[in-house]
């Protein structure tokens, strides 16, 4: 069960049902695809982007 689309938007918005919420973070915890789909909506989401060697994450 990867995460993308509408449910990874709906998952960074938190608005899916708790057991759904929880399902997903359980995932995402083992899941590297998952888990840099959700780092890349979340940057995208809360104008975030990658800088510097390290590629650290900053507010825009």
């Amino acid at each position: 069960m990867h995460v993308y689309g509408d449910t990874l938007k709906n998952y960074v918005a938190r608005e899916l049902p708790p057991r759904t919420l929880d399902a997903i973070d359980t995932h995402v915890s083992n899941c590297l695809f998952c888990a840099h789909a959700l780092a890349g909506e979340t940057a995208d989401a809360t104008a975030w982007e990658r800088r510097g060697l390290l590629g650290r994450l900053v507010r825009t």
